[in-house]
């Protein structure tokens, strides 16, 4: 195995290691949007899609506090998004990136697949 696919591995499983047992995986994710699109204006009131706006913003505000601690550090970062932190995502854009990912994919949390669409989204540019 190649040093960068080991570095790659190492942090997928620390990632992992120390996510919370709660956390939703990216098939439950998908799972609760499907139903939630199901009802219609009624999804507003769902508690489907309180579950889902909660689960992201706490992915987001992870990942902002994540970012923001790697760049204070001045080391190797995850991801390089937009100067101020606030990096854009479209629901379709995160949607369609979860739903191409394979079903032993679609297991890991929801969290980890966010970080890995941000870091292919925003790679940090080399040298």
């Amino acid at each position: 195995m190649r040093i960068g696919t080991r570095l790659i591995v190492l942090g997928m499983a620390t990632v992992m290691l120390t996510a919370t047992a709660s956390e939703m995986t990216v098939a439950q994710f998908l799972q609760a949007a499907k139903k939630a699109e199901s009802l219609g204006p009624a999804a507003i009131l769902s508690s489907d899609v309180r579950a889902l706006r909660t689960e992201t913003q706490r992915v987001r505000d992870l990942y902002i506090a994540d970012i923001t601690k790697q760049k204070k550090a001045g080391g190797a970062q995850h991801s390089c998004p937009p100067a101020d932190n606030r990096p854009k995502m479209t629901g379709d854009e995160l949607r369609d990136y979860l739903t191409s990912l394979s079903p032993a994919a679609q297991k890991q949390p929801f969290r980890v697949a966010v970080y890995n669409l941000m870091k292919k989204k925003y790679p940090c540019k080399k040298g």
